[in-house]
This record gives C-alpha cells, structure tokens and sequence, in this order.
C-alpha cells in the first residue's frame, strides 16, 4: 500500500518542478541535500511564499499544457455535442461526441474532463494540506496560495457539476477515502463551490500582483465573477446581480471598443486568462480552430456549423472580427477566429478563462429574472452596442430571455463550453438540439461518469441514459 506521505511529496514535487520549467524558476534552492532530487519533500515546498507559489502556478501550467477540458476540451467536445461545431476528426472516440452516443468507455470523457478536473482538485488539495504545516511563509503569502488553491478547487468543481451532474466531493489527497467517494448531490457540491469562492473572494488580493502585474493568476475580483456565475446557475439572480455588478464597478476592468484586441495578452477586459506554455504557440485556440486548408481528420477537425453562422444579425461586427473563412475549390468553410494566432514563438495571446463581457450578460439575465427590464436591457445594450447593432427595447420578460440567450451565444461562443451549458441549465437543450441532432436524447445532456473509475470505486453510480 502506498504511504499517504510519500504521495503528498509527489504532488507537491511535481508541482513545483511544473511551475519551474515553465517560468524559468531554479529548483535547486528548494531541495533539500539529504533528499533524491526526484523527490521534494513538503516541508520544504512550503518554507516560503515563493516556492508554495511556485506549486500553485503549476496547477496553471498543468492546465495550459495538458491535454485536457482547459486547453481546448470543452471547447471542442461541447462544440460539435450541440450546435456550434461540425466534427470532422474519424477518432470513434470524438465522433460520438458529435452523435450524441457517449458510452461510459469513451476516452475522452474520462481523459480530458473527469481525470483532468479531479488531477487539479487533488493538487489544490495538496497544496491546502502543505499550508497546515508551512513554515517560514508569511501570513500574506498563506492567505494568497489558500485563496488561489480554493479558486481552482471551485472552478474544475463548477465544471464537473455541470458536465456530470452529482459527483464525489474530495477534500483530501489521502487515496484511500478518496477511492471510495460516493458522489455528491448537486446542490451540495454547490454549496462546497460557494463556500470556496467566498473564501478565496477574502483571501486573494484585489489587484494582479500575485502575478507580477499579468491577469494570469485568479484575483479577488476572479473570484466573485465565478460567484456570479454559480449564483446564475443556481438561479439566485440577486447575488447573481449584486457579484456581476461588483465586477462590472471595478476599475481594472473595462471592456474593449476594439474586438480585435480582447483575446490579447492582459486584455483590460480579462478577468482571468491562461498563459501559454506550449514553447512555439500561443493559445491552443489558434491552433485548434484556423483554418489554413480544409477541415481535416486530424489538425483541422472542425469548422462553425452554419446555424451558428447565420445566427449573427446584420451589420454584427462580431460576424466580421470573430468568424474566419477558407476557401478552395472544394468548398468554402468558416472557423472562430476571436483568436488570431496559430504557431508563433511570439505570444501576443493568453487564453481568456473569465472576460468582463460575461457579467454583463449575467447581470442582464439576473435582472430579467428579477423584472428589472429597463436595467436588463441596458445590460444587454451595452454588448450590441460595441458589436455595432442597435439597441433593443423589450419589455416581455420571455422575450427578453431569448434575446439574452441569443446574445450569449453570438457573444460566448466556442469560449468554454458557455452554448453547452447555457442549454442544459435553460432546459432548452431538447428544443434546440433534437430537431438538428438524429440521435439526440435528454439524458445527452449529463456526460457518463467513466466505466474504468467505476470499477475502481463501486461507489460511483451511473447517470441514466448509459448502459453500464
């Protein structure tokens, strides 16, 4: 049986040899002498902010560099699963993704979204641990990593919850509780969301000095836009509103007028993005969406189904700035083009994780819910606005609604699986999906929980609609 302390120095090990390789840190100074230079032992890892930091910004570069629902996944998967995205990749695998037939052995289910999302929780997790015996940190650079730490924890939580539906709720990295965790209700793996990021809301700094001036690190403002979120999707649309509102009241934030520059390294209107730390890239959208010849099995695997495309009104800038086009004597295809990089040594693009255009539209939502009309639709106005279309004046609520579901999705798309989920929390799945989807079914809207983790754990229940 493996030692729960030998473990803990792994992740801790591994975290902080992650983070050094990629922001040019020297390990040596952390490593004990008396200790294998494969192995950190933890006491040392968290003896300062600098080196607990270091763990921390490894989880970041984990999620920027693996292949995972963070650099790409979500995006992709969730694409061609609903009406954003046509597959052309023949991997079995991502084909059932686009037909609406999950199994519960499919790989990239277990692969990309659960083994990823729990790998960090886990990490997050270890990282907590090592701060109950970190000596020689300051009281400020505690409060930091456990902020930071919880962050990421609520945010692959929110995810999970969201893909999967109930799903174990691990605190510890002790393998033997952790094999045998019984999945949680949903609204309790909520409450656990909420309770983090209120946490992390107190304990992170306000401004971006955690990361040396760059948005690439979750501050508190991080924090409550994920809040406002949560509370959107739990349709408590005051807290939904009053978190949107602090976000969109703060003055390190402020949406772009141009739609070229958004995507771009520190954007004023990112909340939080991700560094890229593939050497000779920048983020993997470039790379996974422009097309430079046409859509392919392999490199290019999919392109803008064409709902998508004539979703957009006339005269939307987005239409012009975000939406790409390849033609040859094939045919024509047209890609999302929000980023404009591919392959270049030169990073002039982080992947934006939270960006502020989002709490506009949830603030809109929240308010239209709480028939707030005229403060919805200056929410809403202000997106169309600097997509150059004129302002809308509705004061039916279900109207409005749909306007802000629409908005959303000319607005959000192919930006973290926002369509996907946007439909499964509306119920509007089933209006939209089946009529364009053969094989659509309402259980789609809940991934299987994966079979290998189930013969692991016989605890892990199944989600209806998948065999086994």
């Amino acid at each position: 049986m493996k030692n729960y302390k030998t473990i803990f120095n792994r992740i801790a090990s591994k975290l902080l040899l992650t983070s050094a390789a990629v922001y040019g840190f020297s390990c040596e100074v952390f490593i004990d002498v008396d200790t294998p230079k494969t192995e950190i032992i933890s006491q040392t890892v968290f003896t300062s902010d600098a080196s607990a930091m270091s763990a921390v910004r490894g989880i970041y570069s984990l999620m920027a560099s693996n292949l995972s629902f963070t650099k790409g996944g979500i995006e992709e998967l969730t694409g061609i699963a609903c009406d954003e995205l046509v597959n052309y990749a023949v991997r079995p695998d991502q084909v059932q993704f686009y037909q609406n037939s999950l199994t519960s052995i499919n790989s990239d289910v277990n692969g990309i979204f659960w083994k990823e999302a729990f790998k960090y929780i886990v990490n997050a997790n270890a990282i907590l641990e090592g701060l109950n015996i970190a000596t020689g940190m300051t009281s400020r650079g505690k409060r930091v990593v456990e902020g930071e730490a919880k962050f990421i924890r609520a945010f692959c939580y929110f995810y999970l919850v969201n893909l999967f539906g109930d799903v174990p709720y691990l605190e510890t990295t002790d393998y033997r509780k952790n094999a045998t965790a019984s999945r949680h209700a949903k609204a309790e793996v909520y409450a656990f969301i909420e309770k983090d990021l209120l946490d992390a809301q107190e304990l992170l700094p306000e401004d971006f000095s955690s990361s040396n001036g760059e948005r690439t690190q979750p501050n508190k403002a991080a924090a409550i836009a994920l809040l406002a979120r949560v509370y959107l999707y739990q349709e408590n649309w005051p807290k939904a509103e009053e978190s949107s509102s602090l976000v969109i009241g703060n003055e390190l934030y402020a949406l772009h007028t141009d739609l070229d520059k958004i995507f771009l390294a520190n954007s004023s209107e990112a909340i939080w993005q991700l560094k890229p730390v593939v050497p000779g890239t920048n983020t993997p959208y470039g790379t996974l969406f422009i097309l430079t010849s046409a859509p392919n099995a392999t490199s290019r695997r999919v392109s803008l189904t064409n709902e998508l495309r004539v979703a957009f009104e006339a005269n939307d800038l987005r239409r012009n700035k975000w939406v790409g086009m390849f033609s040859n004597a094939s045919g024509t295809w047209y890609f999302p083009y929000k980023y404009k990089v591919a392959l270049n040594p030169v990073v002039t693009e982080y992947s934006m994780v939270l960006r502020l255009a989002e709490q506009y539209l949830i603030r809109a939502e929240a308010r239209a819910h709480l028939e707030n009309f005229d403060g919805a639709l200056s929410d809403i106005n202000v997106i169309r606005d600097r997509a150059g279309l004129e302002a809308l004046n509705i004061l039916d609520q279900p109207a409005l609604l749909l306007a802000i579901e629409q908005e959303r999705r000319v607005e959000l798309f192919t930006e973290w699986g926002h369509r996907w989920l946007d439909l499964n929390r509306t119920g509007r799945s089933n209006d939209i999906l089946a009529p364009i989807k053969s094989d659509w079914q309402t259980t789609d809207m809940l991934l299987p929980i994966p079979e290998s983790e189930r013969l692991l754990n016989p605890n892990l229940s199944q989600n209806l609609g998948y065999s086994y």
